[in-house]
């Protein structure tokens, strides 16, 4: 297991981040995480050449590495994206980062992962509501559409709980094309609480990964593990209170590493 931890957990409405990057940095090196996933509020296409050296210095003083990128804010569509993409490749290459986070339509994507197996950088799309991957099915077919090696899934188990899907069942098919384990746990909301969000009829909560009535991240590990996956599990939990996020960061690898270590 490669677990990192994403600056999505201290993110404030898509605009700033609400610890600043030495501090993120270390907060992650102490509570035991291999590395980071950086986002477009910490490095982005207007990050000077020197700020992304002192950056990445900094990720590599604390022992970790960047593990993936997100790309926000890309053109919809023609040279802009292709351009956009390929300045972010560079910003890849700067950092010293192996995975990106994108989406697009099939045939773009495939250009797309071209353009990265070039380069050494893998591409990746996650499970998402109102998204081409919000189902198993969707999932299955967007994969077969793009039909490239260099492009994967960011395998989110919230995602697909929250559209019914058997998303424990799933894992066997989606293991080749795994990249990347998203962590983010929502449960049914109990009477008298304030949904996060709502969806078919049904109310959702945060609550801690080990807490009840949240994805069942055991099992979950456990078959991923047992198929042979020893890769990337990224803790991207966001929308938390400004003071409970340093300890969602601290809980959450805590209980995967135990989980992960289970027998």
């Amino acid at each position: 297991m490669q677990l990192s931890l994403s600056g999505f957990l201290f993110e404030d409405k898509y605009q700033s981040q609400s610890l600043d990057f030495p501090s993120f940095c270390a907060l992650a090196r102490s509570a035991g995480y291999d590395g980071v996933e950086l986002r477009r509020t910490q490095v982005n296409l207007q990050t000077s050449a020197n700020q992304r050296r002192q950056l990445r210095i900094q990720v590599k003083n604390h022992g970790l590495k960047v593990t993936c990128l997100t790309a926000r804010g890309m053109p919809a569509a023609g040279t802009e994206r292709d351009a956009f993409l390929l300045d972010y490749l560079d910003l890849c290459r700067d950092m010293g980062c192996s995975l990106i986070k994108i989406g697009g339509d099939p045939e773009w994507l495939r250009w797309a992962a071209e353009q990265g197996e070039r380069v050494g950088v893998t591409l990746a799309s996650n499970n998402h509501l109102n998204g081409p991957l919000e189902t198993v099915a969707g999932t299955r077919t967007h994969l077969a559409a793009v039909a490239h090696a260099n492009y994967g899934l960011l395998y989110d188990s919230m995602h697909l709980n929250l559209t019914g899907q058997d998303y424990v069942g799933c894992i066997p098919e989606f293991y080749p094309a795994t990249r990347n384990i998203l962590v983010q746990s929502l449960r049914p909301a109990r009477g008298g609480e304030s949904p996060l969000l709502e969806r078919d009829g049904r109310s959702w909560v945060k609550d801690r990964i080990d807490a009840e009535g949240v994805q069942t991240w055991p099992a979950i590990l456990r078959t991923y593990r047992n198929l042979g996956y020893d890769g990337l599990i990224t803790v991207i939990e966001n929308g938390w209170p400004v003071e409970q996020r340093e300890q969602v960061a601290r809980h959450c690898a805590a209980v995967l590493h135990s989980l992960w270590e289970e027998e």
